[in-house]
């Protein structure tokens, strides 16, 4: 996963999570956090890494997000209701369900993945410190199970 000899910038183990968002929680706000979080329960709000600092976000595929989520690396497996900025690895498992924009360094995504937005990749040239993402509007977004 993590195997690129070219590595730059602050690194998290994926076995190294230091915050975990149970599936039987459900979170309203907004959250900020560095290095390993794992959302397996609801967030209604902006998830964010904080900037310069180490973070591995993953999502599991019970865990859903309604808000825009900025990490430096992220597995996403799960629900994302907005925008999403990984500055280096993004990973889209098979169960991910991306509605919103998507800027990324590098992706991988699987078969079943899908992403209702537009996909913008990231280059070196660009400036490396982290956008800042739009507020969510106030208007709730509506999926459909598949």
């Amino acid at each position: 996963m993590f195997s690129n000899s070219k590595k730059k910038g602050p690194q998290v183990s994926v076995d190294k999570f230091s915050s975990l968002l149970s599936g039987n929680v459900s979170l309203v706000g907004d959250l900020q956090f560095q290095d390993g979080l794992k959302v397996l329960g609801t967030v209604k709000g902006n998830v964010s890494h904080k900037p310069g600092a180490a973070s591995l976000l993953a999502l599991s595929a019970e865990g859903r997000i309604e808000g825009n989520v900025s990490s430096y690396d992220a597995l996403i497996d799960g629900t994302i209701i907005g925008d999403l900025y990984v500055e280096h690895l993004l990973e889209l498992h098979s169960n991910a369900r991306i509605v919103g924009n998507i800027r990324y360094r590098q992706l991988s995504m699987e078969n079943g993945a899908t992403v209702d937005g537009k996909l913008t990749c990231l280059n070196d040239t660009e400036d490396s410190k982290p956008l800042e993402l739009p507020a969510p509007s106030r208007a709730t977004a509506e999926v459909s199970e598949v």
